[in-house]
């Protein structure tokens, strides 16, 4: 096969078998159809997705969050099966059970020696204060998640500009206005590009002299009268201030609330504008919306949706983690409003809360949508199931093009698992065809021992190499290459093992 493209659709294909109820496992590694992804046109759900966005991954060896293209959308037909759901305030996932998360687990020690003696046995040891000694990053699955694994909720963006494109003046400013401004209309309601910005006297003084502030060192002093120019303008941004009853109005001109409204139209600040901050001015962004716009301690309130999710945006994109949900009415706000909450932790540990007697609650359901799951070259990506915000995993087949593609990665069973040689090593299948009596590609055969090195470096695999028909009444591997596997699975050319790639592809069965 020429195109790999042709590979990738064989994987699907052989997904699309293993999950027709002939018995084999569900290879499914996946979340359910009210989870969404973050990119950076924002949050999508599988259908709007596509390949090539880029979407928020974690580079979970490094701790830090990275934008990557999606390479793969695995969608796996509705029908019944098993899934897990945690469930609570802080967190919401249904995932299949062998879904896979990137987690930190704590590593503790009690501060005493253990000794054995004269007849063998351990000593006590005593009492001592238990410290935690290192965080160790794993992988695991929903089902494997232990008491002191940690999903992280929030990380640190590493693509953010380092050069500033904007003034921080401007970036205060823009803040002001999405949060406490105003876009005047025209006849027939039409808006205009003359927008305005009001603050209490009597309350937020300080606020006010921060606006003037902003406005002066954007646009220059401020001007008595905007001139006469009728629908014309002269080009030159101006603002000036009056007093609206107890509040500060502050009027822009057509050609300064232009500036605003192109990074903030309809006072929804782009995705583009946030993406083109440095850290420093998105925690000033973030710092003075909540000033403008404070729904309790770290919590903003809008009753525009859009206008939420991109403060959300924000606060994910300057490393810290988030939550939206919808807040009814009350007396002293007769409106809807959509509130985003700033998480001051970082990781969330579902095991732990769900033992803590809390409303937290882990348990299985049967489901019958539909599953999905993207592939990005980190292997995660930034998903929020009913408000809640969290990292998470996607889930090797060997191909002609010499790329792996994992499948329940190290430390799992395959998928056809059981008794013999399944039960018991590693299992990795060569796209050969359905015959295999065709020579094995030479990309095949480096892609099958790139796999078998990852295997034993990373997974503590050992160096017996079978093939299937060794323990099941099977033609797979397919004559010629089980051949060669019987010759020791030599590499071709003779040539020493190289440092195996790094696994790239959709979530598949570990195969024949």
């Amino acid at each position: 096969m020429r195109d790999h493209a042709k590979c990738v659709a064989l994987v699907q294909s052989i997904q699309n078998f293993h999950m027709d109820g002939n018995g084999w496992i569900d290879i499914g590694y996946c979340v359910d159809e009210e989870t969404e992804i973050l990119t950076q046109q924002g949050w999508k759900s599988y259908r709007e997705l596509q390949v090539g966005d880029l979407t928020l991954t974690l580079n979970h060896e490094l701790g830090v969050s990275q934008w990557q293209p999606v390479l793969e959308v695995c969608v796996f037909p509705s029908r019944e099966r098993e899934m897990v759901r945690m469930e609570g305030v802080s967190h919401s996932s249904l995932t299949t059970p062998q879904h896979r998360w990137p987690v930190e687990r704590f590593r503790r020690r009690t501060g005493t020696t253990r000794q054995k003696g004269p007849d063998g046995r351990w000593l006590p040891t005593g009492a001592a204060p238990r410290s935690v000694t290192e965080r160790e990053r794993l992988w695991v699955t929903t089902e494997t998640l232990g008491y002191w694994d940690r999903i992280p909720i929030a990380a640190p963006c590493a693509d953010l500009p380092v050069e500033a494109k904007w003034s921080d003046a401007f970036v205060e400013l823009v803040a002001w206005f999405w949060t406490e401004g105003h876009i005047k209309r025209l006849r027939g309601a039409r808006p205009s590009t003359s927008v305005a910005v009001y603050q209490s006297m009597s309350s937020d003084p300080g606020h006010v002299a921060r606006i003037r502030a902003a406005l002066s060192a954007v646009f220059g002093p401020p001007v008595e009268a905007f001139p006469r120019l009728g629908v014309q303008t002269d080009g030159v941004p101006r603002w000036r201030e009056c007093r609206n009853r107890h509040l500060a109005e502050f009027r822009l001109s057509a050609d300064a609330g232009r500036l605003l409204l192109e990074v903030a139209p309809d006072r929804v600040p782009a995705q583009e504008f946030l993406l083109s901050l440095t850290r420093a001015q998105l925690s000033l962004f973030i710092e003075v919306s909540l000033a403008a716009d404070n729904a309790g301690e770290d919590a903003l309130a809008q009753k525009s949706r859009a206008a939420a999710e991109a403060f959300m945006f924000a606060v994910l994109l300057s490393g810290s983690g988030a939550s939206l949900r919808m807040r009814p009415p009350t007396d002293s706000c007769p409106s809807e409003m959509w509130q985003v909450n700033i998480r001051r932790k970082q990781h969330f540990a579902p095991r732990s809360a769900a033992l803590r007697g809390s409303t937290f609650s882990i348990t299985r359901e049967i489901y019958t949508g539909e599953i999905w799951c993207p592939r990005t070259e980190n292997q995660s990506w930034l998903a929020r199931r009913q408000g809640s915000v969290y990292f998470t995993g996607n889930t090797y087949i060997a191909c002609p093009h010499r790329k792996v593609f994992e499948g329940r990665g190290l430390h799992h069973l395959p998928a056809a698992n059981g008794a013999g040689l399944n039960s018991g090593h590693y299992a990795v299948l060569g796209l050969v065809g359905n015959a295999g009596l065709t020579v094995p590609p030479d990309g095949v055969l480096h892609a099958v021992l790139d796999a078998i090195q990852h295997l034993r470096d990373k997974g503590g695999a050992g160096r017996e190499i079978k093939g299937h028909r060794d323990g099941f009444n099977t033609d797979c591997p397919g004559d010629r290459l089980y051949a060669w596997i019987r010759r020791g699975a030599p590499r071709p050319g003779g040539q020493e093992p190289p440092t195996p790639p790094q696994p790239q592809a959709p979530p598949s069965p570990a195969g024949c």
